[in-house]
Formats: structure tokens, C-alpha cells, sequence
């Protein structure tokens, strides 16, 4: 791997320390995919004088961006045919769309992360039939093809894999689709855990090493036994506190389930179970209390916010302001459902920057998120959810090599832009994915000129359509026919789960 020395008009070290961390015309040395030197350009050229270039000294120079939730998924829901509804609504209607070979899903998963200057990705693997380890493999071997950073967690349901409260939910079925809905439900939920758990250790001692991080990732709170929980919690100790990932109060209808189930918060029923810790990352979080926001903070814990996919299947808005005012971890998630159907995790941070502006009408008190406040759940924050601590997410001395150059052409003369305000507010105002000019992963260049280097995508792509246009399986087509007739009968399921009178975070409009 060769010494590389990248030059940026700005240089942005770390979002931790606001403007002391900006460096005006200034490079980074790169050696063994680590960061050795950060200083002028100037005196670092003639420093080390035979060293390769990159960069043309007019681009912002970064750390990576960081995407701490997502399921992979190459193409999204709606390349496959269908619009968003709610999530519960989705469980059901997802079952019908195409599938893709996994190693395939993978690298188009990685291009779309990468283009938008993504150098690092957790993918949450959402799967719960045969070949398990099978499928794993073939995703880690294709994220590696494409030189992203990769961190990788298993997931998986043992119950309510059809409805919450799934035993009581199916006696209100007629007999005719009881039969199917008990295939669902009567399960081998302690084989499960046994099957999870050896999953887990085969793809750790496999794969997870200095560059590739595997976590425990159960799917959902919700969707897990207290054992499987307890399970997890053991083997994560085991291991050295190993990242554990969940899903959790995602709807108002989580919420109500847990007040159901254990006559408490969600998150009070993970602390009394020990869960509750700084490796936990609770992946959505929108319905979170304020005692939950506390013991979060207390505790150490995060979130990873997803801003565009709780618009798109209508969970609401997480209280995130909230949340980073009192300290929680707060870390960007694309979810695989970015605002603009492409895994732009620029115009992430963005939505979370407009999204989480008005939590009250306090002229004083309530000061807006900055642009440094969301770059930090972009890098820092997120590298600590992937299991990257202290590894990734600043551009400082002994830092893994993960980097990226933004051209700012458009940004800064299209057709003037006042440099009263400083870069990072900039980036979060203007800049998009498409002007990631160049992605350094490890130390080694990726993508260049908005070309990436590792794989022909546009064979990809043409794998891609071949895969995608054989359909759906005729068993999966039944599958999904059978589910959508429960559809009424779950509907019907929920319908006084919901409480009409709730007190939410966020004062956004007036109804009289």
C-alpha cells in the first residue's frame, strides 16, 4: 500500500472541536493506512517530497461518513416496487418484494454508501430464513469487494414474528387462515437462540478483526425473548463488550406493547435486564420518554436516528434534540430509506439539521443543532455504534486512514458563497453525495473522479437487472397472498392499542 499525502483548500480534523479543527490549505499524510502527520500542505510537500498526491488543493478535505444502521439493502423498497406505509403495515407488505443474491445486494449496497462519501456501513441483517451463515458469508465477502469499512451484525425475531402479543393475536383469526398464522408462531424459540448465538461466534471468529467490526444485532426488543435478551448480553461480555444493536419503540404501538408486556418502558425493562450500557445502541428510538432519555444518558447508551425512514413509514420524529442535549450518543442511520432513494448520507445530516430545529417556540433556550453538533453523529458518534471507538471519524495522527474529498465548485460559486460562515455549516447547507469527488478507505483509494475503483459497476448493475427481473418465487407469492388476508384481522389487532392523549417533545403546529 503506498504513502499517499491529501491536500484539501480546507481541511475539517475533527467535528469535536469545532473551528480549532478546521486547517486552511492543508494535507494529511497517509502510511500503512493510518494517519501519520496532519499539517500545511506546503510543509508536509516539502517535507516528503516523492510522495504520491491526491487532491487538486481547491476541495474539502474529511473524514468519512459513517452509516450506523442499515440492512443492506441494494436495491431499496422502492426500486422494488412499492411505496412506504406504516412500519407494521410494511412487516406484512415487504414479504412480496423481489430478491437478490446477497453477495450481489452487498456491493450495490456499498457503491450507493460510497458515492455519497460513506466510508464505513453497519449492516443489520434482516433474515430469518435457511442458510443463515451461508447468506452472512456471501454479504461480508461482497461489502469486502468494494473496500467500504464494514460492520456486520446478525439479526433475527424468536417471537412476534407475526404481531405483537402473536398467541392472542392469532385466536381472532377464522380457522381457515389460523392454520398458516400457527406456522408462524409455534416455533423453536430456544433453538433459536442456540442457532443465533453459534452464528454469531462463527462470523466473529471468521471476521471480525483491526478492519471489520461483528456485533450482536437481535431485531427487535419486541421481538425477542427475555432469555434471548439475557443470552445476547452474556455472549456480548464474553466477547469484551461487543456492540449489542436493537431496534426499539420504532411506533406508538411498540410502546404500547411494552406497557403491555412488562407494565413498563422499553427501555426500563432493558435496564432491569443489565442491557442498558455504553455498548447498547437502540436503532429509531421515536418514542422514548424522558426517564428513558435519562437512563440513556446515565448509562452511556445511543441512538441512531433515521431521520428520512421515520418520515417514510410515518413513526413521527424522534426527540433528538432532546436526546444530544442530555448527552445521549446520538449517531446517523440511512436505514436504506434516505430522502432521496439513494443513500445520500450527506443530505442525511441535512434532514436531521431542518428536522430537529423547532422543539419549542423558547426564543432563548433552545438554540439550534449545529452543523459541527450533526458532523459529530455522522463520524465520532457513529464510529462508536459500528464498534470503531477511537478509530475512525477524525482525521487525527494514528487514526485509520478513512477519508474523503468534497469538490466545492457548486458549493462555494454557484455563483457566490460568503465565507463569513465556516466550512462545516456549509457542507450541512449545500453540499450533497454527488460531490464527493474522492473516497480513501484504509489508506486505499476507492473511488476517484466519482469513479469507483474496486469492481466494474456497471457490470454489477447489469447482474443487478438480471437477478431482479426473474420476480418473485411462486412460493413467496403465496406466502404474501396468505399474509395479506390476515391483513384486516391485524389491523383490527391494534386498534385500541393506540391512546389518544400523549405529550410529545417536539411543538410543531396548533390545532386551535
Amino acid at each position: 500500500m503506498m504513502d499517499l499525502l491529501v491536500r484539501g483548500q480546507y481541511v475539517i480534523i475533527s467535528a469535536e472541536e469545532e473551528e480549532k479543527d478546521i486547517l486552511l490549505n492543508g494535507a494529511v499524510l497517509i502510511s500503512e493506512g493510518r494517519i501519520i502527520e496532519v499539517g500545511k500542505y506546503a510543509d508536509l510537500k516539502e517535507k516528503y517530497p516523492k510522495v504520491d498526491i491526491k487532491g487538486n488543493g481547491k476541495q474539502l478535505l474529511m473524514p468519512g461518513l459513517i452509516d450506523g444502521h442499515s440492512h443492506g439493502e441494494g436495491l431499496s423498497t422502492i426500486q422494488r416496487g412499492m411505496t412506504f406505509d406504516f412500519l407494521e403495515n410494511g412487516l406484512i407488505d415487504w414479504v412480496g418484494l423481489a430478491e437478490i443474491d446477497p453477495e450481489l445486494n452487498a456491493m450495490l449496497s456499498a457503491i450507493r454508501h460510497l458515492r455519497s462519501g460513506c466510508t464505513t456501513m453497519h449492516h443489520n441483517y434482516w433474515g430469518e430464513e435457511p442458510n443463515l451463515l451461508k447468506n452472512a458469508v456471501k454479504t461480508i465477502q461482497g461489502y469486502r469487494k468494494t473496500g467500504i469499512r464494514l460492520a456486520y451484525s446478525p439479526g433475527g425475531r424468536n417471537i412476534n414474528t407475526l404481531a405483537l402479543d402473536e398467541v392472542e393475536f392469532i385466536k381472532t383469526l377464522p380457522i381457515e387462515l389460523r392454520k398458516f398464522a400457527q406456522g408462524m408462531v409455534c416455533t423453536d424459540k430456544q433453538g433459536f437462540i442456540e442457532k443465533y448465538l453459534e452464528l454469531f461466534e462463527e462470523l466473529y471468529s471468521r471476521y471480525n478483526d483491526s478492519e471489520t467490526r461483528i456485533l450482536l444485532g437481535p431485531s427487535w426488543v419486541q421481538g425477542s425473548t427475555k432469555n434471548f435478551l439475557m443470552r445476547v448480553k452474556e455472549k456480548s461480555d464474553q466477547f469484551g463488550k461487543v456492540q449489542i444493536h436493537l431496534h426499539a419503540l420504532q411506533t406508538y404501538i411498540q410502546k404500547a406493547y411494552s406497557q403491555k408486556k412488562f407494565g413498563k418502558s422499553m427501555v426500563a425493562y432493558l435496564d432491569d435486564l443489565g442491557l442498558v450500557d455504553n455498548n447498547l445502541t437502540l436503532g429509531h428510538g421515536v418514542f422514548l420518554t424522558e426517564t428513558d432519555i435519562e437512563l440513556l444518558a446515565l448509562k452511556g447508551a445511543s441512538i441512531t436516528h433515521h431521520p428520512s425512514c421515520n418520515l417514510a413509514v410515518r413513526n413521527g420524529i424522534a426527540p433528538v434534540y432532546n436526546l444530544y442535549r442530555k448527552g445521549v450518543n446520538v449517531a446517523l442511520g440511512i436505514d436504506d430509506k434516505g430522502i432521496n432513494d439513494d443513500e445520500d448520507a450527506i443530505m442525511e445530516l441535512r434532514m436531521i439539521h431542518k428536522l430537529h430545529r423547532i422543539s419549542n417556540f423558547d426564543l432563548v433556550d433552545t438554540p439550534p443543532l449545529s452543523g459541527f453538533d450533526v458532523l459529530k453523529m455522522g463520524t465520532v458518534n457513529s464510529a462508536r455504534v459500528c464498534g470503531f471507538p477511537g478509530e475512525i471519524g477524525t482525521l487525527k495522527p494514528g487514526m485509520k486512514a478513512d477519508l474523503i474529498l468534497i469538490d466545492l465548485n457548486e458549493i462555494l460559486e454557484d455563483p457566490w458563497m460568503s465565507l463569513d460562515l465556516n466550512i462545516v455549516e456549509i457542507f450541512i447547507h449545500r453540499a450533497m453525495g454527488r460531490h464527493v469527488n474522492t473516497v480513501i478507505v484504509g489508506g486505499k483509494v476507492v473511488m476517484e473522479n466519482r469513479k469507483i475503483l474496486t469492481l466494474d459497476v456497471n457490470d454489477l448493475y447489469a447482474e443487478v437487472r438480471k437477478t431482479a427481473s426473474k420476480g418473485v418465487r411462486e412460493e413467496q407469492k403465496l406466502f404474501a397472498k396468505n399474509l395479506q388476508k390476515i391483513k384486516p384481522y391485524y389491523h383490527a389487532w391494534y386498534t385500541d392499542w393506540i391512546q389518544p392523549k400523549y405529550e410529545p417533545f417536539y411543538i410543531l403546529n396548533s390545532k386551535i
